[in-house]
């Protein structure tokens, strides 16, 4: 059976690793089931990473379109 890898972060983010496909991959296998494999990986992820050193980390709270985006469009 397929399988999919998950990489789980020491932030505790979760993103896409790899997919291992079986030999019956598209003939009688149509893909991995809903649990997947978790492999730990220390320290945080590129996000993390990237918003510890963000010059103005309240920039997206003060953008006119961001809030307007957040409330399902044009009111």
């Amino acid at each position: 059976m397929c399988q999919q890898i998950d990489f789980v972060w020491g932030c505790g983010h979760r993103s896409f690793a790899k997919f291992d496909n079986c030999i019956n991959f598209g003939r009688t296998c149509y893909g991995p089931g809903g649990n997947h494999v978790d492999r730990a990986v220390p320290g945080d992820c590129r996000e993390c990473e990237l918003r510890k050193h963000d010059p103005n980390p309240n920039a997206r709270l003060n953008d006119p379109y961001q809030k307007r985006a957040a409330h399902g469009g044009k009111r």
